[in-house]
């Protein structure tokens, strides 16, 4: 039973991962888009909307929102291993639950440092 919830959860991951890459590409794609449509209808394009839209994200610019998204996936987690009513199942979900919730607490701890260190 611990071996299906782990493959299930980690199948998971994999589509969560693959899901962020693809709508990534498809933002990348539908901005490119945009701006040749732009160019074709003869609109000025400045020089700073081609640099904005061809800079990367600042590295950490998304912590908070994944931080608390791994910690509500933690406590959902266990929630599961509640609702099985076993105690084997809450044991092996309750452990599975700490590396979402560790990587969380340290991506929000991680912001507050880089925040603290920028406000010095």
């Amino acid at each position: 039973m611990e071996a299906d919830i782990a493959g299930f959860i980690t199948i998971g991951f994999v589509v969560a991962f693959v899901a962020g890459q693809l709508l990534r590409t498809l933002r990348t794609s539908m901005t490119q888009r945009t701006l040749r449509e732009a160019i074709q209808k003869g609109t000025e394009i400045s020089p700073e909307l081609l640099l904005d839209s061809e800079r990367p994200q600042q590295a950490g610019s998304n912590d908070l929102r994944n931080g608390m998204v791994l910690i509500g996936l933690a406590f959902a987690i266990v929630g599961f291993g509640l609702i099985q009513n076993s105690q084997d199942a809450l044991r092996g979900t309750a452990g599975l639950s700490l590396f979402p919730l560790f990587v969380g607490v340290a991506l929000l701890l991680r912001l507050r440092w880089v925040r603290d260190r920028g406000e010095s």
